[in-house]
C-alpha cells in the first residue's frame, strides 16, 4: 500500500489561516445588512404611520367643518347625561307627550354684540344686544340654542326679569321689531334640531330670569312655543310634520 507524500496533504493551519477571515468579514457584513434592512424598514413604517396620521387629521378636519356649516355656535361638551355640573341645561316637552335634556359642559361666551344692517338702501340704527348661541347635547340628537335680548346686560347686573317676545327675533331697526337703548326689557329663546336638520322653533310666551357678576351672567328660562310657532314672526311657520316642542325650561350660566 502505498502512501501520499507529505507534501500533498492539506495543511490544517494554512486553511483555518486562509479562510477563518473570510467567514468573519462574511458574517460581518451579514450583520451590518440586516441592520440596514431594519433600519430602513422601521423609518418606512414611521413614516408610513406619519402618513396615515396625516390622512385622518386631514378627514377628520373634513368631517368636522362639513359638520359644523351653518351650525352657530360651538359644538355641545361634556359627555353622559344632563347634570348640575353642565353649565346649560334645558328641559324640553314635546306635542305627544316626550320629555329630552339637552346641555353642555362648558360655559359659552354670551357678550355684548352690535347689530346692523340696512333696510331699502339705508342703514339702520345699530344697537348692543346680548347673545348666546351653542350647540347642545341630548341622549338622542344634537340641538342648536340661542337667545338674544333686546338690549345690553350690563357685566355687573342685578336679577332682573325679562318677558319673552317673538319680535325681539326680527332685525333691529324693522318695522315690528323690539330694542331698547337702555337696560333689556325682553327675550327670545331659539332652539333648532340637528342629526338631520329640522325646522327651528321660537318662544312666544314666558320669561328669562338674569342676573350677571363678575364676567358670569346667570339665569333661568321658563317659556313657551305655542306648538307650531315660527322661529322669527316674519317667516313660514315650520312645516315638519314630526312631534313639536310645546315649552322649555331650565337654567343657564355663560361667559359675559
Amino acid at each position: 500500500m502505498h502512501s501520499l507524500p507529505a507534501r500533498s496533504l492539506p495543511n490544517p493551519a494554512r486553511w483555518s489561516c486562509r479562510f477563518g477571515p473570510v467567514t468573519m468579514r462574511t458574517t460581518r457584513e451579514a450583520m451590518l445588512v440586516n441592520t440596514r434592512r431594519r433600519r430602513i424598514g422601521l423609518l418606512v413604517g414611521a413614516l408610513v404611520a406619519a402618513g396615515l396620521l396625516l390622512l385622518g387629521g386631514v378627514a377628520w378636519t373634513v368631517w368636522w367643518v362639513s359638520d359644523n356649516i351653518g351650525a352657530p355656535g360651538p359644538g355641545p361638551t361634556g359627555s353622559g347625561p344632563c347634570s348640575s355640573a353642565d353649565s346649560v341645561n334645558l328641559t324640553l316637552v314635546f306635542a305627544d307627550g316626550h320629555v329630552v335634556q339637552a346641555c353642555t359642559r362648558d360655559r359659552p361666551a354670551c357678550p355684548n354684540q352690535t347689530i346692523s344692517g340696512t333696510m331699502n338702501g339705508q342703514a339702520l340704527p345699530s344697537v348692543s344686544q346680548f347673545t348666546l348661541s351653542n350647540q347642545l347635547r341630548s341622549s338622542s340628537r344634537r340641538y342648536i340654542f340661542s337667545m338674544r335680548f333686546d338690549g345690553a346686560l350690563p357685566v355687573e347686573s342685578a336679577e332682573q326679569t325679562l318677558q319673552l317676545d317673538p319680535r325681539v327675533g326680527l332685525p333691529p331697526g324693522l318695522p315690528g321689531s323690539a330694542t331698547t337703548t337702555g337696560p333689556p326689557q325682553g327675550a327670545i329663546v331659539q332652539i333648532s334640531p340637528r342629526d338631520p336638520y329640522e325646522d327651528g322653533y321660537a318662544t312666544v310666551s314666558g320669561s328669562v330670569t338674569v342676573s350677571s357678576s363678575h364676567g358670569v351672567a346667570f339665569g333661568r328660562i321658563d317659556g313657551g312655543f305655542g306648538g307650531t310657532g315660527p322661529i322669527r314672526p316674519d317667516r313660514p311657520v315650520p312645516s315638519s310634520t314630526k312631534p313639536t316642542p310645546l315649552r322649555i325650561a331650565g337654567s343657564f350660566a355663560c361667559n359675559h
